[in-house]
């Protein structure tokens, strides 16, 4: 691409095989990103935008960005990360739109890496994380990437109301059984010392 652009593009594919050099210009994609091949990223510019008023756009495999902005012009714009994978930006990542209503979907592990000396611009409350992405320098615990690797601790599951009442009700069970099994021991030992000696006046 040299230092050259190309806009209002709908889906971009890079087939196994394909290579495509950014250098130092901007590519806008409107609806899906693909790369199974080669990105070079250099100092260029991918921008994910709404100008085709698609609303969503879809990403497959991982890609190392130079920049990447997502911005969702005056509309809504979600992006769809697949799971268990990394989007790197080496650059800059910004959020922008002149109504800025962005979502980033996906999960589980689906994350966006900031490379050493990134900066991000633009992530507000107007930004929003479904569960399982994540934006930062590093994948949380569990994810591929990770410093932790992906055999992380397993979750404990969480016990709703119905659940912490039964085991409650369980609990108070045990608790009187255990009272009337030593309430009857304590009358068997009773019974089994001997009387106490009649006493003559």
């Amino acid at each position: 691409m040299n230092t050259g652009s190309l806009a209002l593009v709908k889906n971009a594919v890079i087939n196994a095989g394909g290579v495509v050099n950014g250098g130092s210009g901007l590519l806008e994609v409107n609806a899906r990103w693909s790369n199974s091949g080669t990105y070079i990223a250099g100092t260029s510019t991918l921008r994910f935008a709404n100008a085709c008023s698609v609303g969503s756009i879809q990403v497959t495999g991982s890609t190392n960005f130079g920049n990447l902005v997502i911005d969702s012009g005056s509309g809504t714009l979600h992006i769809v990360l697949p799971p268990n994978t990394v989007q790197t930006v080496s650059g800059n990542l910004t959020f922008s739109g002149t109504a800025k209503d962005i979502y980033i979907d996906g999960g589980p592990c689906s994350g966006i890496q900031l490379a050493a000396g990134s900066t991000v611009t633009g992530q507000d409350a107007n930004v929003h994380l479904s569960s399982g992405v994540w934006i930062a320098s590093s994948p949380p615990t569990g994810c591929p990437g990770s410093n932790g690797g992906t055999s992380g601790p397993a979750p404990v599951p969480a016990t709703d109301a119905l659940g912490l009442a039964l085991l409650s009700s369980l609990l108070v069970a045990l608790g009187g059984g255990s009272l009337r099994t030593r309430g009857r021991q304590t009358r068997s030992n009773a019974s089994q010392r001997p009387p106490n000696e009649a006493r003559e006046n």
